[in-house]
C-alpha cells in the first residue's frame, strides 16, 4: 500500500518590495486607524520587532521612535553600536533598559549609553557585564552618568566598578530597588555607598552581594533607609557595615563567611528583631555571639541558618537565637565547616536549654549538608520531641565525604525518636541522590 507524502506546512508568501501597490494598500489602511491606537501598539512589541515596523511604509520609518512605553531589552551579544543608534533615535523617555552579558568590545558604547539614558529619564536599569574572571579582562568602570539618571526608580548593576559620584550628586530620590552584585567601589566607597543609600528615602529593596571595598584599610559605615523593607548582604569578607534606623524592615539575609573579629552580633540582631524572616550565617567562635541577647523576635516566621554544632558555643548561639523566637512555623539549617566535632552534647545539655516558647509554633524544619554525627542527632531528637506541631522534618545527608555516618545507621537511629507531633513525617536524603525515603 502506498503512502501519501508527508504534507508540508503551506510558507506564508514574501513581504512586497518597497513601492508595491500591495505594500502601499497595507500602509494605508494601518494609517486610516487613530494615531493613538498605532502608538499603543507599536509599545506592546518587543523592541526588535517595534523597529523592524519601519520596513511597512514610509510613513512608518519613524513610528516606533515616539512610541511610548517601549521596554528597551537588550538579549546577549547584542551589537553595541545597535544599542546607540536606537537610543540616540528614540525621542520618548526610556522606562526600561535591560542588557546582559556585556562584553568588552562593548565598553566604548557604554560611554554613550549611559548620557543617553540619564538624558532621557530611565526609570528601570539592569547593566550586567560578562563574568572576566577567567580572561585577561578588567570590569568596566561606569561613565560617571550613572549619578545623572535622577528619574530611577530600580537598579541593577552586575560584575563593573562604580565612579566617583560628582560635586552636588542628589542621590536617587525615587529609588526602591538597589542591587550591587560583583560591583567594585571607588576609593573611600564604602562612604560614597553609605551616602548613596541615605540619599535614596524611597528605596525598599537593597542587595549587597560581593561588593568589593577596594582600600587596605576601611571604616565603620551605616546602612540607613527609613522604607527599606528587604535587606540582603553576601560576602566572603566583613566591609565593615553597620545597620542603623531601619524602622519597616521585614526580611534580611546577612549571609558573611569571614565576619570582622569586632562584629557585634547582638547589636546586629536587636536592629533586624522586627524582621518577618530571616537567613543569618552564625560565625563557629569560641563563644556565644548572641551571649546577652535581650530582644524578642515577635514576628519572625522563617528562619534559615548557616551553622553547625561542632562546638558547645554554636550551639549556644543557635538557640540563642532560636529561643527568642516564638511565633517561628520553618525553620531551615544548613551546616557549615565540616570539622571534628570538638565537644559532644547530650540531650541533657539540650533539655536545659527549653523554653515553653521554644518550637511552640513549628510546621516545617530541614538540615542540609548533615554529617549525622552525635550533636546533630541529637538536635533532630530534641526538635522531635518538642515540636507538637511540626508536619515535616527533612534531612538531607551528605554522602559526599568520608566523615559522615553511613546512611543505614543514621536511618536505624532516626526510626527510633519519638516525636511530640502525631503529623509528623521524617524524610531522609542523600545529597547526590534524587529520591526521599520517609522515615515512619
Amino acid at each position: 500500500m502506498e503512502t501519501s507524502p508527508p504534507r508540508r506546512k503551506p510558507r506564508l508568501p514574501p513581504p512586497p518590495p518597497e513601492g508595491d501597490p500591495t505594500a502601499s494598500a497595507v500602509g494605508a489602511s494601518l494609517e486610516s486607524l487613530p494615531g493613538e491606537l498605532l502608538e499603543n501598539i507599536v509599545s506592546r512589541l518587543s523592541l526588535r520587532d517595534a523597529v523592524r515596523t519601519s520596513a511597512i511604509s514610509r510613513s512608518w520609518i519613524h513610528r516606533w521612535e515616539s512610541a511610548p512605553d517601549l521596554r528597551h531589552y537588550w538579549p546577549r551579544r547584542s551589537r553595541p553600536d545597535a544599542i546607540c543608534a536606537v537610543l540616540a533615535r528614540y525621542s520618548r523617555s526610556v522606562g526600561q533598559f535591560c542588557t546582559w552579558g556585556i562584553r568588552a568590545d562593548a565598553f566604548p558604547h557604554i560611554d554613550e549609553w549611559l548620557p543617553l539614558l540619564a538624558a532621557k529619564g530611565v526609570q528601570t536599569l539592569t547593566l550586567s557585564f560578562w563574568d572576566y574572571s577567567d580572561v585577561n579582562v578588567e570590569y568596566y568602570t561606569l561613565h560617571p552618568a550613572i549619578f545623572a539618571c535622577g528619574q530611577l526608580t530600580s537598579l541593577h548593576l552586575e560584575r563593573c566598578f562604580l565612579p566617583t559620584a560628582h560635586e552636588g550628586f542628589g542621590g536617587f530620590p525615587n529609588l526602591t530597588l538597589l542591587s550591587l552584585v560583583y560591583v567594585g567601589l571607588p576609593e573611600n566607597g564604602e562612604r560614597k555607598l553609605e551616602a548613596m543609600i541615605r540619599m535614596s528615602p524611597s528605596l525598599v529593596s537593597l542587595e549587597l552581594s560581593n561588593v568589593e571595598v577596594t582600600d587596605d584599610d576601611f571604616e565603620d559605615w551605616i546602612i540607613q533607609a527609613p522604607n527599606l523593607e528587604r535587606l540582603t548582604i553576601t560576602s566572603d569578607i566583613d566591609y565593615g557595615w553597620q545597620i542603623q534606623d531601619l524602622p519597616s524592615i521585614q526580611d534580611a539575609n546577612i549571609n558573611i563567611e569571614d565576619y570582622s573579629i569586632d562584629r557585634d552580633f547582638v547589636k546586629l540582631l536587636t536592629s533586624l528583631a522586627q524582621v518577618g524572616e530571616l537567613e543569618l550565617f552564625i560565625p563557629s567562635a569560641d563563644g556565644n555571639v548572641l551571649e546577652g541577647i535581650s530582644c524578642s523576635f515577635q514576628k519572625l516566621r522563617s528562619l534559615t541558618l548557616h551553622t553547625n554544632f561542632y562546638k558547645a558555643s554554636s550551639i549556644l548561639s543557635t538557640f540563642g537565637l532560636l529561643t527568642r523566637a516564638p511565633n517561628l512555623l520553618h525553620l531551615e539549617i544548613e551546616i557549615t565547616d565540616h570539622e571534628n566535632q570538638s565537644d559532644e552534647v547530650d540531650i541533657d545539655f539540650l533539655n536545659a536549654l527549653w523554653t515553653n516558647s521554644l518550637f511552640a509554633n513549628l510546621d516545617f524544619v530541614s538540615i542540609k549538608s548533615a554529617t549525622c554525627w552525635s550533636n546533630e542527632m541529637r538536635f533532630i531528637e530534641f526538635v522531635l520531641s518538642k515540636a507538637r506541631l511540626l508536619g515535616e522534618f527533612y534531612i538531607y545527608h551528605d554522602d559526599t565525604g568520608s566523615y559522615s555516618k553511613p546512611r543505614e545507621e543514621a536511618i536505624i537511629e532516626l526510626a527510633k525518636y519519638k516525636r511530640a507531633s502525631p503529623k509528623a513525617k521524617v524524610f531522609f536524603r542523600d545529597m547526590e541522590v534524587s529520591s526521599l525515603l520517609t522515615i515512619c
